[in-house]
């Protein structure tokens, strides 16, 4: 828990940054409410970051500041000048579009699904099987941490919540049955490896599906505005599946080999698993119900873009989940998690609008694209791909890098004459996920794993470093060129 003084060293930083910038005078050819509004985005950012007060409630008062002063702040001199423009009404508008966007309602969906999981015991149950049947080798049982990940990322657009809530608290409990211990020379007999090993599933998995983590929902949006690329739930996945199985094929092995824990197999952890599901008995009419939703919900999304909108998918599947009572409406309205990230989706996704709307955006393509003219539509896609990739170090916050950097690099990609913005857009998304290995501090899950001692800090960056060139390098050498071929 922080100390007085720091937090209110991190309440006045963004307020002071934001004041500082605000009366720097405005670079040429700017507007002056795109450089008004571009100091309040950069307080919302650093205060999400150094979080006086939770991420969600920041951007929900830079969304109320930006409302308040949009005469500043959104509009144009001509705008503001026009007959029967009513800058109040046009500012409340802008402010509250974010709740309308369709894939923010999806990912509250998602989260109900998650919801369903951890209150019909479906999510604990999937997690124990697979160790049961694959955990009496280490690399297998890294293989069934990969496995549970990919089954549960589908219905659970939070990375943290899956790994921290679902798979964190199975898995756990495996290295005392080896006497491996956190923040002891034990810990890499078999602790460390699969601590590891839910880094690594976590952060391909948030990259293979929409729904795989929040800030997939950000990076749909802004292409979506920003490039007019429109990215379906359907065409995600299989646009991703490829450089998914690569690494989801490799990177435990390769973990195995430059992570290699000091026990190899045994049968404990098979027969504590086994022990675990003869407690939890049969399954039950919940987990049965919630079975058939999610294989429904998965046809629906994949094959059904043609006649049902994901998110309708995802409410329904939410309605029937009621109906059904695998969870109750008790359940939802207490689910905080879903709700706090309803609301931070919604005024994040209005936050980053209001750079274009304010003209920023266009601003800074022009300005930028400038320094790339010179360089070739491909080369250029790689320079801005690998800029938004490893700039994530600087982060420790996927919405919080999503919703600064993407809009820029997405910007600055349209106005480099030739650039493939298609290409561009879907690399740009499908690595948002994939920096979450780069770092102790690069996602909740990292965070969490981290915390708990099994991993060094100097192995963690070590690991970090090697998988991060190894999932950018897949995603461009094998992703762009098999794209091509269908886009």
């Amino acid at each position: 828990m922080s100390n007085p003084k720091e937090k209110i060293w991190k309440s006045l930083a963004p307020i002071a940054l934001m004041v500082l910038l605000w009366l720097v005078p405005v670079p040429g050819s700017m507007p002056p409410q795109a450089w008004h509004y571009f100091a309040v985005f950069v307080a919302m950012v650093v205060g999400m970051i150094l979080e006086p007060i939770p991420a969600t409630a920041v951007s929900f008062i830079a969304v109320t500041l930006c409302v308040i002063g949009g005469n500043y702040l959104l509009f144009s001199p001509a705008e503001l000048a026009a007959p029967h423009f009513n800058a109040g009404k046009e500012a409340l508008k802008w402010g509250l579009a974010g709740f309308s966007s369709t894939t923010v309602w999806l990912v509250f969906g998602a989260f109900i699904f998650a919801l369903g999981y951890e209150v019909s015991g479906l999510g604990r149950r999937i997690a124990l099987y697979l160790v049961k049947f694959m955990g009496k080798r280490t690399l297998t049982l890294g293989y069934a941490i990969v496995i549970i990940d990919i089954l549960l990322a589908p219905f659970t657009p939070s990375n943290t919540a899956r790994t921290g809530g679902t798979i964190f608290p199975v898995i756990k409990n495996l290295p005392p049955l080896f006497d491996s211990h956190p923040n002891d020379p034990s810990s890499r007999k078999i602790g460390g490896y699969l601590m590891w090993m839910m880094v690594v599933s976590t952060s391909v998995s948030a990259s293979m599906f929409v729904t795989g983590a929040a800030p997939n929902v950000l990076g749909i949006e802004f292409v979506g505005k920003i490039a007019g690329v429109h990215i379906s739930w359907g065409q995600w996945f299989l646009g991703f599946l490829p450089v998914g199985l690569i690494l989801l094929i490799v990177s435990p092995l390769l973990s195995y080999v430059l992570y290699k824990p000091g026990i190899t197999r045994s049968s404990e952890v098979s027969n504590w698993a086994k022990k675990s599901l003869d407690e939890m008995g049969k399954l039950n009419r919940k987990e049965c119900t919630l079975i058939v939703l999610v294989l429904l919900s998965l046809c629906l999304w994949v094959f059904g873009d043609s006649f049902i909108d994901a998110t309708a998918v995802g409410l329904l599947a939410v309605s029937l989940m009621l109906v059904l009572r695998v969870v109750s409406w008790s359940d939802v309205t207490k689910y905080s998690s879903a709700w706090n990230t309803l609301v931070n989706l919604a005024t994040l996704v209005v936050m980053a609008n209001g750079l274009t709307r304010s003209g920023f955006i266009d601003w800074f393509a022009r300005t930028m694209s400038v320094h790339l003219n010179s360089f070739s539509p491909v080369m250029a896609v790689m320079v801005l791909v690998l800029v938004f990739y490893f700039s994530h170090y600087l982060f420790a916050s996927l919405s919080a890098h999503t919703a600064t950097m993407l809009p820029v690099i997405l910007a600055v990609g349209k106005g480099v004459p030739g650039i493939p913005m298609a290409h561009l857009s879907m690399l740009l998304v499908f690595s948002i996920g994939l920096m979450g290995v780069l770092t102790p501090y690069a996602t909740g899950p990292g965070v969490i794993i981290y915390g708990c001692g099994y991993v060094t800090s100097k192995d963690f960056w070590r690991m970090g470093a090697i998988l991060g060139v190894f999932y950018i390098a897949t995603l461009l050498l094998v992703g762009w060129p098999l794209m091509s071929l269908w886009m």
